[in-house]
């Protein structure tokens, strides 16, 4: 089904679109403004769902991490100064958020989204493992007095 209305919507799109190039495209150069046009539409059909199945993996990635973050203030903080911690947190996860989009959005233009996507990746397991290395013990029991 699915099938069939990407190839009725085809139909109505293809149509519009080789009008405009013949229009833009000078008549020696249809031949290339339709190859560029084909080429396009194929990298966008081979990019996109790469793009977009990476940003789901980040969105995961983000998920899982702010989750173990959370748990480790939890268990490290007693309760009198878990709310200090879970704000000490939030500062610096948004100077981190900051900061990562900052050099993120630097490397995918200046050099490529891979490199970008391969940053964010090298941090997000980095922190993983920092996590991993703390070994979380309850929080002590507030004294009584």
């Amino acid at each position: 089904m699915l099938r069939a209305g990407s190839w009725i919507a085809r139909g109505i799109r293809s149509p519009s679109r080789d009008a405009l190039l013949a229009t833009l495209a000078p008549r020696a150069g249809y031949g290339r403004a339709y190859g560029l046009e084909r080429a396009g539409d194929n990298l966008g059909a081979v990019a996109g769902p790469l793009l977009a199945a990476a940003f789901c993996l980040a969105g995961v990635g983000i998920g899982l991490a702010e989750t173990a973050e959370s748990t480790l203030v939890a268990h490290t903080q007693p309760d009198d100064l878990r709310g200090s911690g879970f704000g000490a947190l939030g500062a610096i996860q948004a100077a981190g958020d900051f900061a990562s989009s900052a050099v993120v959005g630097l490397l995918w233009t200046l050099v490529s989204p891979a490199v970008g996507f391969g940053y964010a990746a090298a941090w997000m397991t980095a922190s993983l493992f920092a996590a991993l290395a703390i070994r979380t013990r309850p929080a002590p029991a507030p004294s009584q007095t």
